[in-house]
């Protein structure tokens, strides 16, 4: 199946109705659906070395030198958009909205809870420690600064460190936790540089939900050297995948190719199959926006647990039109 030259269209068709999920094939087919791995079987072993290696170094430019701004001689109060100290608080933004849906990633399922075995300073480079992102987000990374008075009539600034409301603390006490990764702050680190790398991308609640499965199928290949790296190859197949969604979550898209048009295309079709459950919708006032939405912008990956969440994303991505796939499978909910 996976033989050199693959024949893409020939592996599409084959997976239509299912990856073989035996060997980590599902994990290798994805790669090569979601136009990561090249078709050309023998040039797997230099690109992954390269892609891995390129990972390895946005992660260390983007997490590990933005962890250091406290040696910055910006000023921390300027208002220069350009200033450093302003670029890394609205990182922190971003950061916050991130680790708080990647820790509900698929709640009812324990995966994401547990310990990696192959947390990033073990595989890609010592210089990123697993507190990197956490030194961010703990208590005292948020400061409050405020202007008082003193008894003189004298201002002066006063510097407080502060709970953030969206953070919850890492336990001092809890030396277990602060020495393994949780695979959630995988995800998280994940979706952070995804965003970095893509400035005219802000996160939007929701890319978690579609890191989930790619993140998940790929830490769970049986190969050991596979599941070591699942972290970069997970990264660059989800870049890949949001490349191609990317208008859902975009909202100046929503009348012409956004989100809004896809759910009226819903609709449309689903007028055409069953055009009375079509006008009992619009009698009762129900919108596509209430119940299509989260749909497919996630590619419905909320709507069913995480295995069978990984066989419908084996016929959608499989699929020349998987989008328009995603469309036929909301009307047959729906009827």
């Amino acid at each position: 199946m996976l033989n050199s030259p693959i024949d893409i269209k020939k592996l599409r068709k084959e997976c239509q109705l299912g990856c073989p999920d035996s060997n980590g094939l599902r994990s290798k087919i994805w790669k090569v659906l979601l136009n990561y791995l090249p078709l050309d079987h023998s040039q797997w072993n230099k690109f992954l070395t390269r892609s891995r290696q390129e990972y390895s170094n946005l992660a260390t430019e983007f997490v590990a030198s933005s962890t250091n701004n406290e040696s910055n001689c910006d000023d921390p109060l300027s208002c220069n958009p350009d200033s450093d100290w302003r670029k890394y608080f609205d990182d922190n933004e971003v950061l916050l909205q991130i680790n708080k849906d990647c820790r509900r990633l698929y709640p009812e399922f324990d995966f994401f809870r547990r310990s990696t075995s192959y947390p990033f300073h073990k595989v890609y480079s010592p210089s990123l420690t697993i507190t990197a992102l956490r030194n961010r987000l703990d208590m005292d990374v948020f400061h409050s600064r405020t202007m008082a008075t003193d008894i003189t009539g004298a201002k002066k600034l006063l510097c407080e460190k502060q709970k953030h409301p969206l953070c919850s603390s890492y336990e001092e006490s809890d030396s277990e936790f602060h020495s393994q990764e949780a695979h959630w702050e995988v995800a998280q680190r994940i979706i952070f540089i995804y965003c970095k790398v893509n400035q005219r991308s802000s996160y939007v609640q929701g890319m978690n939900e579609v890191l989930g499965p790619i993140y998940y199928l790929f830490a769970n290949d049986p190969d050991p050297e596979w599941q070591m790296y699942a972290e970069a190859d997970a990264f660059y197949c989800f870049n890949n995948l949001m490349a191609e969604i990317q208008s859902n979550f975009i909202r100046s898209f929503d009348e012409d190719i956004g989100i809004g048009s896809k759910m009226e295309q819903m609709f449309s079709l689903l007028a055409e199959f069953d055009p009375k459950l079509a006008q009992h919708l619009t009698y009762l006032h129900l919108e596509p926006t209430h119940f299509a939405f989260r749909w497919i912008t996630v590619l419905l990956a909320r709507e069913f647990l995480l295995p069978d969440v990984l066989r419908l994303w084996d016929s959608i991505l499989s699929d020349e039109q998987r989008f328009d796939l995603v469309l036929y499978i909301c009307c047959a909910m729906l009827m």
